[in-house]
């Protein structure tokens, strides 16, 4: 980015609005980005409707499974670490 010499203060004034206006349109476009993202749409009509319920089932489905593997993952770990804890206060 090159740095450009301001000549006078109206010249200053006039790049600080525009930097002001391309920031509140970034901020328009970043609101409006994560809007589309996070916030759920309201389905038009029942298949729609049909459709997102089945998909959140599948997304709970998929955490209850994901929570049970980690669970039968790590229990071993945690398993090891309260013998661990047991041995040292027995010393």
């Amino acid at each position: 980015m090159s740095q450009k010499s301001f000549s006078s203060l109206k010249e200053i004034e006039a790049r600080k609005e525009r930097l002001r206006e391309d920031i509140r349109r970034g901020n328009q476009t970043i609101t409006r980005l994560s809007t589309d993202i996070f916030v759920p749409k309201k389905p038009d009509n029942r298949k729609e409707m049909i459709s997102q319920a089945v998909n959140v089932g599948f997304i709970i489905f998929d955490i209850i499974l994901l929570a049970k593997k980690l669970d039968s993952k790590y229990a071993i770990v945690m398993k090891g670490i309260e013998l661990i804890r047991k041995y040292k206060k027995k010393k």
